[in-house]
């Protein structure tokens, strides 16, 4: 596993949620990575992005709420723990980190959002909790029955 080094330092609002989808740890990691399929659950984030891939310090572009972000991956560990970081044009950043945890039959996904600046007042925990029903739902469906 490679993970970018955090900054101890830097306290930004924290949220954090957790939700079980009833799908094999696998199929919830690869919608999570599935960046041409986030508009599905995720429809805010649009263009996203990834220069080389899910690579740890990779580049990553997207464009939220009709702003341009970069940001760059920070944790890449297939199966186990996805994390991103993109900077607001306006102020701010975001810090995403999900960790995949097999759960009986399924998967508990805990995802934790980090924001500052105006990113503290768009990323907000009940936009969290949204998102991550809308992504149970998506990988729910699509397993086979």
């Amino acid at each position: 596993m490679v993970v970018q080094a955090r900054n101890p330092g830097v306290r930004l609002p924290h949220h954090e949620e957790s939700i079980v989808i009833n799908a094999p740890v696998g199929s919830v990691f690869a919608a999570m990575t599935d960046i041409e399929r986030w508009n599905e659950w995720w429809p805010q984030i649009q263009n996203v992005r990834l220069q080389n891939g899910w690579t740890v310090n990779g580049a990553m572009d997207c464009r939220v709420m009709g702003m341009d972000l970069n940001g760059s991956v920070t944790v890449y560990d297939p199966d186990r723990e996805l994390g991103f970081e993109t900077k607001l044009p306006v102020g701010g950043r975001v810090l995403q980190h999900f960790t995949f945890t097999s759960e009986n039959s399924g998967t508990r996904l805990t995802a934790e959002m980090d924001a500052s600046g105006v990113a503290g007042m768009m990323f907000t925990k009940k936009r969290l909790l949204k998102e991550l029903n809308k992504l149970k739902t998506n990988v729910e469906n699509a397993e086979p029955g």
